[in-house]
């Protein structure tokens, strides 16, 4: 026992007034202690001193008592050995228990600190900010799924359609009633039609099947993207996670390295993808009229929209992510990796715009003139639906070997389209379209170029920046390309039970990627031979803006081991090599190489 507890020094000792301890014999307590008893001399140790105020005896059961009558007691129950053997081990066993829960106490949090130090070591840090921003961009999903069907209602009302009430009425019961389960099960459906615009445009497909009764079913599918929900779903998850990044990436609320954007990027992309299934699939619009033996269902939940939601919050929460962590030293050796996808946005950007406001002014004042003005109205109140759509084509028609490829099969003859599998080409185009598309598309490799050639520094001590220099174009058009493909692409099928099977799509032609791989080993081979003799005649506002992250990282300090590209003026940094004068040189990234 602590030696405190001792009015007159150690247990041990025999210097006490009132006698001496019994023997020491290991008792029954469990800790090796002699167990107390009371001594005929009226001092037993279990006694209150006179003179002395004491708490609760350690070695008695017994209430306090005033000092007279404990000095004075005679030996009695109170201080049998039997008791106090039972009760000394319940004072110290308390005594131990605080200690010991205070010891796990201290070791939990240790623990969770020193986890939590390791995890922030690895790169994973706290999630809730990525949580937020893939919830973010599918709620901006969703306001833009309100825009679309806002376009919509204007087209339709503007639309020379005639009368479309006529003066008749639609026979209803208490089932179409929204005082009906069909009613409300429509209204619901209705206020769902955002969901499934969503859901449409993350790669799913708006599935329709109805029930005619005597007259058999029919069902429906149409698969393509509202590319303007999908472009706010994608970019908001990668522009606001790169926001978040800059601004939160260290400290605590941050912390996150590239481990834990894939982690809690891929997670966030998980939940809102599970969302967006239950709710697409609880919003399904279904009607039934047991009266006529009809019934409608339309949704467009399913595998493909599940996967398609959660690649396209995760991916590019995560690239934001990365684009706003601070670069590590053997990034210059794969930054052209990263600058490649952009310069390939760059370019379908500078060639598709020009080209598609020359083709709307040109279309417009056509149909102004042969008095159609009012499907002008309509056209340009549905730029939300389809304008996207129609940009993204053109970089294809752009390439000037890549047409858009129109398949239409089965009984489509009978709503008024031609059958065929047909190739629409540049130059099928009138005359005031195809001739200005074909000039700037000659033009924008040129443009891109000088775009590329500025500011870049090309390692000629390292083999595998040397590769990486000249194949991230290619790679990234290629890919990029890919990506377009796969977008634009819209097909509709139909089965009916008088008509047969009818089919319609329209996109890119598939040899689309391979194309855009040499279109960029073009600008490749353009920035390198040809932009560094006229780059010093291209004034910096129009070019200096697209390495502007890389520039900034060199005027921070940062030590560059690449040399400039030909005809460029050295930036003052570091070569290969070399380090600047009081510092050690970096490592290479691979040793020996």
């Amino acid at each position: 026992m602590p030696e405190t507890n001792y009015p007159y020094g150690h247990g041990d000792e025999h210097n006490r007034p009132g006698g001496e301890l019994p023997a020491y014999e290991p008792g029954s307590n469990g800790h090796g202690e002699a167990p107390f008893s009371s001594s005929p001399s009226g001092g037993a140790f279990g006694s209150s001193l006179p003179g002395t105020t004491s708490g609760p005896s350690f070695d008695s059961a017994a209430p306090p008592t005033s000092p007279t009558s404990a000095s004075s007691a005679a030996p009695s129950p109170w201080g049998a050995a039997a008791p106090s053997a039972s009760a000394a081990p319940s004072g110290a066993q308390g005594a131990q228990g605080a200690q010991g829960a205070q010891g796990t106490q201290g070791t939990q949090t240790f623990s969770a600190a020193q986890a939590g130090y390791t995890l922030r070591k690895v790169g994973i840090g706290n999630p809730l900010p990525t949580f937020a921003v893939g919830a973010l961009a599918y709620i901006v999903a969703l306001g833009a799924a309100l825009l679309v069907i806002i376009s919509a209602v204007l087209v339709a009302l503007t639309a020379d359609t005639g009368d479309l009430t006529g003066g008749g009425t639609v026979p209803t019961d208490g089932s179409a009633s929204p005082s009906g389960d069909g009613g409300w099960r429509a209204i619901v459906g209705l206020v769902g039609m955002p969901f499934q615009l969503v859901s449409l445009a993350s790669f799913g497909s708006y599935d329709a099947e109805l029930n005619l009764g005597f007259f058999g079913n029919a069902t429906m599918s149409w698969r393509g993207l509202p590319l303007l929900i999908t472009v706010a779903m994608v970019a908001t998850a990668f522009v606001v996670g790169r926001l978040v990044q800059r601004r939160w990436g260290t400290g605590r609320w941050g912390s996150n390295g590239v481990l834990g954007a894939l982690l809690w990027s891929g997670i966030s992309g998980l939940a809102v993808a599970i969302f967006a299934v239950i709710a697409t699939r609880v919003t399904a619009l279904t009607i039934e009229d047991d009266t006529l033996g009809l019934s409608l269902s339309m949704h467009s939940a399913g595998v493909d929209m599940f996967f398609g939601t959660w690649v396209l919050i995760a991916l590019p929460l995560f690239l934001g992510h990365v684009a706003g962590l601070a670069k590590p030293a053997w990034w210059s050796v794969v930054a052209d990796l990263a600058a490649a996808p952009r310069l390939a946005f760059v370019h379908a950007l500078a060639f598709a715009v020009p080209v598609w406001i020359l083709m709307a002014a040109g279309i417009s004042i056509r149909m102004v003139v042969e008095g159609d003005g009012q499907s002008v109205l309509s056209l340009f109140l549905s730029l939300p639906i389809w304008g996207l759509t129609g940009l993204a084509m053109l970089p294809g028609l752009g390439m000037l070997a890549v047409p858009l490829h129109l398949n239409a099969r089965g009984g489509v003859e009978d709503f008024g389209v031609e059958r065929g599998n047909d190739f629409l080409w540049f130059f099928d185009l009138p005359w005031y379209l195809w001739i200005p598309l074909v000039l700037i598309a000659l033009l924008m490799p040129v443009v891109v170029a000088l775009l590329w050639n500025r500011d870049r520094e090309i390692e000629t001590g390292n083999i595998l920046a040397l590769v990486v220099s000249w194949v991230a174009l290619p790679l990234a058009y290629f890919g990029c390309s890919a990506v377009l493909l796969a977008l634009v692409w819209t097909t509709m099928q139909a089965e009916m039970g008088m008509v047969g099977e009818l089919g319609i799509s329209v996109g890119l032609a598939p040899w689309t990627p391979v194309v855009a791989f040499f279109i960029g080993l073009l600008v490749e081979v353009l920035a390198r031979f040809g932009a560094p003799f006229v780059d010093r005649f291209v004034p910096g506002m129009l070019v200096n803006w697209f390495r502007r992250s890389a520039r900034t990282r060199r005027a921070d300090g940062t030590p560059s081991t690449r040399r400039p590209s030909h005809g460029q003026a050295p930036t003052g940094q570091p070569s290969h090599g070399q380090a600047p004068q009081g510092q050690a040189p970096g490592a290479p990234f691979f040793p020996g190489v």
